[in-house]
């Protein structure tokens, strides 16, 4: 009898029935990235050919339900990822999908331990994930749009003026806990209504996830000025723990850049730079990178969850698979 059930425990047949209800992340890679336009109707129309819902919104979690985005990168960061994730309510509901970047900082010249690849022919070195601004690291993320309603943000380097205004602390704020961040002025472009958003290693949600054996400690800081000894006091004042995180990094965000502006397309400063023709050139310095309009579709996805007393989340996910998916190359 004992053989018998061990036999039926490990068939075939009852091992694909326990396993047909397992979401894999692979079944929503894209057959081809577009990196010289943006690529969010694209990849959307494709991947609401093959599904109508994710299945990730409003899952069991740590404390309550989580939803969450999933972030699909290659195991050569010289290549684009992909971002997917679902809106469940209002105009923008639906599944929705994306070009991304988690390549980190980023080289012409080789350094130590810096892993080589290649974007369009044109060698490039970016930094390990063990090291600061290296390349996103796989695991679980908590989410929060960077609002003045829930953060004291500091701009960082020349704060433009209208970013100035966009993040000054509101006459009036609720009630709920006001955490802390710094931002760059790069991190508004005009024309757009899109936030960055705060990434937050979340560590009790790490089971099941390629972050659950990642070491997580603190650094110890090293020399610094008065101004980042301030920035310093004013975190760990809203959030005593955030030093502590995977070996020992911090200070991860998803973010947008500049690069699609008229204005900077038709100044003769950047005339040439390959960042304006090919995504895969553009900067991410440990952070996620997105194009404005998908970064603004992400801001609703954390607000519909958030409203819908959900923790959103991101799962950051690295596939060797997505090495082999063709990035569409721009004309020369």
């Amino acid at each position: 009898m004992r053989y018998l059930a061990l036999l039926l425990l490990f068939s075939p047949s009852l091992l694909q029935a326990q396993q047909k209800d397992v979401f894999r992340p692979e079944s929503l890679l894209p057959d081809h990235i577009p990196v010289a336009r943006p690529a969010l109707g694209e990849l959307t129309a494709a991947l609401r050919a093959r599904k109508e819902h994710l299945g990730l919104d409003g899952l069991p979690g740590p404390g309550g339900k989580v939803s969450r985005a999933l972030l699909l990168l290659p195991a050569d960061r010289s290549g684009p990822g992909v971002l997917s994730f679902e809106i469940e309510g209002g105009e923008k509901a639906g599944v929705w999908q994306c070009e991304a970047l988690g390549r980190g900082a980023t080289s012409t010249r080789p350094r130590d331990r810096w892993r080589a690849g290649l974007i369009d022919g044109a060698t490039i070195y970016y930094a390990p994930q063990d090291m600061a601004d290296g390349a996103t690291i796989p695991g679980v993320y908590d989410l929060r749009n960077i609002t003045p309603e829930d953060y004291d943000i500091a701009v960082l380097g020349r704060p433009a003026p209208r970013v100035l205004a966009l993040t000054a602390v509101p006459e009036k704020r609720g009630k709920g806990k006001v955490y802390f961040s710094g931002v760059l002025s790069d991190w508004y472009p005009e024309g757009s209504a899109a936030l960055p958003v705060d990434l937050v290693w979340a560590r009790d949600s790490q089971k099941g996830s390629q972050g659950a054996k990642v070491p997580v400690f603190e650094l110890p800081p090293g020399r610094s000025s008065p101004e980042a000894a301030s920035l310093r006091a004013r975190q760990l004042s809203a959030d005593p723990g955030y030093y502590r995180g995977p070996y020992g990094r911090y200070g991860f965000a998803v973010h947008t850049d500049r690069w699609e502006e008229p204005a900077r397309l038709s100044d003769p400063a950047y005339a040439g730079r390959p960042e304006a023709r090919d995504f895969r050139w553009r900067d991410t310095s440990g952070c996620v990178k997105l194009r404005p309009a998908c970064l603004e579709l992400l801001n609703a996805f954390i607000s519909d969850q958030r409203a819908r007393k959900r923790r959103p989340q991101l799962e950051v996910y690295e596939t060797p698979l997505l090495d082999g998916v063709r990035p569409e190359t721009p004309a020369r």
